[in-house]
């Protein structure tokens, strides 16, 4: 899945010349933590996030930050450029988000910037990517999900395999996730399939030494 069907578009975004005050308006009046700083033709030049205001306001004082007279004449007089994070990390449109989700993890950051060259041209959360994988998981409302548990040594033969399975029982293969679970020597593979030998197809599982764990006969809606 790439990046670009699950950004946000032309998001909300800071200058260096504005105030924490004017940042901190619009974090909250389009309930956003983070904001691109650009310069000139939207080209990005740094990241501001919620908490970098936390040192002038205090984390527990940010819902009346905009109502005091003191911290907003404060925030007022300090500006984007001095408080952002310079070079931020950045993707492309073509990212695929599960790349895109290990640099986050990494770098215990919750959102990319997307760019084209140096112009901002959209931003990916962690719960952009969250989302995602979420929709992908839960892809077609008639659909069956089946977890099964499969030997190190013959994951690179699971795909093929279960294909020719699926096959057999005139199964459409919608998702299939494979996790690896080093302390047990195994693999956790969850498969969601649309058809109507599920009941067959499990037998199978069972039949060629598949562990099958977790089954939902029933369709499922989303």
């Amino acid at each position: 899945m790439f990046v670009h069907f699950w950004m946000a578009k032309s998001p909300v975004v800071a200058t260096e010349e504005m105030s924490l005050e004017e940042v901190l308006y619009l974090m909250k009046r389009y309930k956003i933590r983070r904001l691109p700083v650009v310069r000139g033709e939207n080209d990005l030049c740094g990241m501001i996030v919620i908490s970098d205001i936390y040192p002038y306001v205090g984390p527990h004082a940010m819902t009346k930050a905009l109502f005091s007279p003191e911290v907003t004449e404060q925030l007022r007089n300090v500006r984007v450029a001095s408080v952002m994070t310079k070079s931020p990390l950045t993707c492309d449109r073509n990212a695929t988000i599960d790349e895109v989700g290990v640099v986050m993890r990494s770098n215990k950051i919750g959102a990319v910037p997307v760019v084209e060259g140096t112009k901002v041209v959209g931003i990916i959360t962690e719960s952009d990517i969250l989302g995602a994988l979420s929709n992908i998981s839960r892809m077609g409302s008639d659909s069956r999900r089946i977890f099964f548990r499969i030997p190190v040594m013959e994951r690179i033969n699971t795909f093929y395999k279960i294909v020719s399975l699926c096959e057999k029982n005139d199964l459409e293969i919608l998702t299939i996730l494979i996790h690896p679970i080093p302390e047990e020597q195994s693999h956790l593979v969850m498969l969601r399939v649309r058809g109507e030998k599920v009941s067959e197809f499990i037998d199978m599982l069972w039949r060629n030494h598949y562990e099958v764990l977790v089954t939902s006969l029933k369709k499922e809606e989303k």
